[in-house]
């Protein structure tokens, strides 16, 4: 399906665009706190819908509860078991957790008290490892996925006890990332091979398309947006439009699907960090900004702002990232170093967060290139930030040429 735009995503065009500062990073590596002396092998972590607890987890069946603004005050759990544990979830509640691993691991985490215990195993899904886990929008059900495409929901029926229902309609490559959208009973799959999948509130799975790229994490950012972001580990974003009144429906319009450029590296995983923002986590180290409403992605943290901040750490693998709020935060390493970073807030809104990163859209026939620009054409830098800037950028835009017209008619 096509979006209505006019002849310019049918030619290729290459765009020089705003801003006029360097490639300096506006985003500054702040504090270091290390959980503990080693390789800790985390492969993740979650904050609650309230803000007042993250958990983060991985190798040897690590779970660390940290408080969000505050890391060094954490702890650490060691349920009986012995897994990696690769992704989790709070329930809408935030009074508890699941947490999944290999060898089909399911832990249940209660805030109340700390404890873990282990809700799920082979018995439900036998010797599959579960790489995704995430909550519907009320709670109800939450959605387990794995190797070779597998994909149940779950929920508990009494103490203890798990109920485990296999979704049809499953893909056979590995189920990478699950997100469901606040507030609605929708959730969209991220796969290596089968592309991209909607779970409608009937538990339906609909492949809704974007097959060869290798989507390897998606998360739903914003509530007022009925819109989820899936990347690949090529470099590649996809906006899935959800629709509302009927899910399997859904889509990913041709405009909406991109591949970054400029960027080296490899795509770790997605994660929201405000709002309709959400930050991108690249190998080597870096974070690359997505902006939801805007359609923008912003380079956050380069290698070489990394290696200026600690040369140790640039050589870490970030594991996770989770917001303090829309200009502050914290990430966190495979390795178990957590560093805060922080925006310098009037750069942000004025729209020159370092540089727009280019985009190559591939979606269907179009071909669209978008480089990065200098100060070299400001009459390019109008029409771009006409065309795909911010509203305050949009009306800048519009002075300017009308200042410029004003000045021509008096010559």
């Amino acid at each position: 399906m096509k979006r209505a735009g006019g002849p310019i995503f049918y030619a290729v065009i290459l765009v020089l665009c705003l801003p006029l500062v360097s490639a300096k990073s506006t985003v500054s590596l702040e504090n270091l706190v290390r959980l503990e002396d080693g390789d800790l092998g985390l492969e993740g972590a979650a904050i609650s819908p309230n803000g007042e607890v993250v958990v983060a987890h991985g190798a040897d069946s690590a779970i660390f509860l940290i408080d969000p603004e505050y890391p060094e005050n954490n702890s650490r759990l060691q349920p009986q078991v012995d897994s990696i544990l690769y992704d989790s979830s709070f329930h809408p509640g935030s009074r508890s957790a699941l947490i999944v691993g290999e060898e089909g691991v399911v832990l249940r985490l209660l805030i109340s008290n700390n404890s873990v215990e282990r809700v799920g195993g082979t018995l439900e899904f036998g010797n599959t490892d579960l790489f995704a886990v995430s909550w519907n929008g009320d709670g109800s059900w939450a959605y387990v996925g794995g190797e070779s495409g597998w994909i149940w929901r779950i929920r508990s029926i009494a103490e203890g006890e798990l109920e485990a229902i296999p979704l049809e309609g499953r893909g056979e490559s590995d189920v990478n990332g699950i997100s469901c959208i606040s507030g609605l009973r929708v959730c969209v799959i991220s796969s290596s091979v089968d592309g991209i999948g909607i779970i409608d509130e009937n538990h339906r799975i609909s492949w809704i398309g974007a097959v060869g790229h290798p989507w390897v994490d998606v998360v739903c950012p914003s509530v007022s947006q009925a819109s989820c972001v899936c990347v690949s580990t090529d470099l590649t974003i996809a906006v899935v439009s959800i629709n509302q009144n009927n899910a399997s429906r859904s889509t990913i319009f041709d405009n909406d699907i991109v591949q970054l450029q400029g960027v080296e590296g490899k795509v770790r995983g997605i994660v929201h960090q405000y709002e309709g923002r959400s930050l991108i986590s690249v190998e080597p180290f870096g974070l690359i900004e997505h902006d939801l409403k805007e359609r923008i992605s912003f380079e956050w943290v380069g290698n070489s702002d990394a290696v200026n901040f600690s040369v140790q750490v640039s050589d870490e693998r970030i594991a996770s990232t989770w917001g303090n709020g829309a200009f502050d935060g914290w990430l966190i390493t495979k390795e178990g170093t957590m560093v805060s970073f922080s925006i310098d807030q009037e750069e942000h809104g004025s729209g020159i967060l370092g540089i727009w990163i280019g985009v190559v859209i591939i979606g269907g026939t179009a071909l669209l290139l978008v480089s990065l620009l200098t100060s070299s054409s400001p009459k390019l830098s109008r029409i771009m930030a006409k065309w795909i800037g911010s509203e305050e950028e949009k009306k800048r835009a519009i002075r300017e040429e009308r200042m410029r017209t004003r000045k021509r008619k008096r010559a």
